[in-house]
């Protein structure tokens, strides 16, 4: 009896070792987690341990196509409708070449991730941080009314302090299986530096064109390009 005994409490101690070490295993990892740094690790179990690993893999991919030193970007134009005045309207044609963004390799977690009640679903938010967009850039506006037409070109430089994209992921066995949802969200921006328009008169309306430009530049390589390299680190970690 004694023996039964001293064997029942011996099984039950070392479960509640074998507990005691899941747990602290799974406080590390969120711990690492929390600090909101792209660690990953080997077999993730936590969701900011899954998003984690997603994140690594994409920038990853980020590096092997050296956009973590800067991306190009495809020359582009881009219209702004105003109001002139009472009697009529018109637009300025914003124009922009030899563009190139900076801060990609920024790409981490945001905040903490979550499972659905199944856990057939991962949902989190990662970011990118003090993102730019450089370019060459030549303003034309034909010209309306009292205002008169006028062509600017210049350099001109815009920031984003954090661009964010909510991501949803169908988890298989907390295995990633594909891309759910995937939602871009801009934080603030400014216009950090702009040349030829000094003294110039349309100023107010030409920054507001520049910003409104360079802000979709910024937001659509977050919506396609960011996503493309998020979506080949989950496709790896399914095939894993």
């Amino acid at each position: 009896m004694l023996r039964t005994v001293a064997l029942v409490v011996a099984v039950l101690t070392v479960a509640a070792s074998c507990a005691r070490l899941e747990q602290r295993d799974d406080l590390q990892g969120l711990r690492s987690t929390d600090a909101l740094s792209p660690h990953a690790v080997g077999k993730p179990r936590t969701p900011n341990q899954i998003l984690d690993k997603i994140v690594a893999g994409a920038l990853g991919y980020i590096k092997k196509l050296r956009w973590d030193v800067s991306k190009r970007v495809q020359n582009g134009l881009s219209d702004l409708p105003f109001q002139v005045d009472s009697d009529g309207k018109s637009s300025e044609r914003f124009s922009i070449k030899n563009a190139k963004i900076t801060g990609l390799g920024s790409l981490r977690r945001s905040k903490s991730a979550r499972f659905s009640p199944d856990k057939t679903l991962l949902t989190g938010t990662v970011l990118l941080e003090d993102v730019r967009v450089s370019a060459d850039y030549t303003v034309t506006f034909a010209g309306v009314g009292e205002a008169p037409a006028q062509v600017v070109s210049g350099r001109v430089t815009e920031r984003e302090d954090k661009l964010f994209a909510d991501v949803t992921v169908l988890l298989s066995n907390l295995v990633p299986q594909r891309i759910v949802s995937y939602k871009v969200r801009s934080g603030h921006d400014e216009l950090e530096s702009v040349t030829n328009l000094e003294g110039n008169k349309m100023k107010t309306l030409h920054t507001a064109g520049f910003r409104k430009a360079l802000r979709e530049v910024l937001d659509r390589t977050m919506a396609l390009n960011m996503k493309v390299q998020i979506n080949k680190a989950i496709k790896d970690m399914k095939s894993a």
